[in-house]
């Protein structure tokens, strides 16, 4: 090789090398991003389980919801499953987008928050609530929801919670669906009785588990849904229905 070629050699070497440290620099900040958001995230709504007064290892029921409205009057309920990360306070804004990526306290965050959609005019009060979440890749959010296509899982989370202002609710779960994002099963409005028990004898005979637990048009639901990825803007939803908790629980 000639001293020219070599030195043309160098030269790109050296750009190539280049090329591939600031590709490097790029992706480690990128992942410093990303985890840092998850450790603000994470932060955020460690204050605001404080704030609430609510213990995950021992969650009684009874949440702060004065001072959770104080904070952000969007503040709707508060969701629970034991021995999950599900443990979180559900909002409603003026639309969909967002809370998609902001947190109670109104800070961007790819977490984003525990949502009802804003077209539920009253919310677990109506036949079906739509509530909506993240499936964060830290686990966090409604990630978990996606374990209820195992029928272990299902038997070992059969229930969760719903506290609101006013009432206290068991969530039986009793369905696990997945549809895709712009599906019509993003029902908010019934005709009538007729309407509604359609809807759940469809949600029955697609569950992709038995869950052995029937729904009928005269009781509530609320619809938890997050993302997955069996196909492009797929979503995995898991049905629950609300039954009111007596109040010696």
């Amino acid at each position: 090789m000639t001293k020219k070629a070599k030195k043309k050699s160098g030269v790109l070497y050296r750009i190539i090398l280049a090329v591939l440290i600031l590709i490097i620099a790029f992706c480690l900040y990128k992942i410093g991003t990303i985890l840092y958001e998850y450790y603000e995230g994470t932060k955020e709504y460690n204050s605001v389980q404080q704030l609430a007064g609510v213990q995950a290892d021992s969650f009684t029921g009874e949440v702060d919801f004065d001072a959770l409205v104080k904070k952000n009057k969007d503040v709707k309920a508060w969701i629970y499953s034991k021995d999950t990360v599900i443990n979180y306070p559900v909002v409603q804004g003026k639309d969909n987008q967002y809370y998609l990526y902001r947190m109670i306290n109104g800070e961007w965050n790819g977490k984003g928050s525990i949502f009802i959609d804003y077209r539920c005019e009253n919310p677990f009060e109506d036949f079906n609530t739509i509530i909506y979440g993240h499936r964060m890749k830290d686990g966090s959010m409604f990630n978990s929801l996606t374990k209820y296509r195992d029928k272990e899982y299902f038997n070992q989370h059969k229930k969760m919670m719903l506290i609101t202002p006013e009432k206290k609710y068991d969530v039986q779960v009793f369905g696990v669906v997945t549809i895709a994002a712009d599906s019509d099963k993003y029902q908010y409005s019934f005709s009538g009785k007729d309407d509604k028990q359609s809807y759940l004898d469809w949600i029955m005979a697609n569950s992709e588990i038995n869950t052995g637990v029937t729904a009928f048009s005269e009781e509530k639901i609320v619809m938890l849904s997050t993302c997955t990825y069996e196909f492009d803007d797929a979503r995995l939803v898991v049905y629950g229905k609300l039954a009111e908790m007596e109040e010696d629980k």
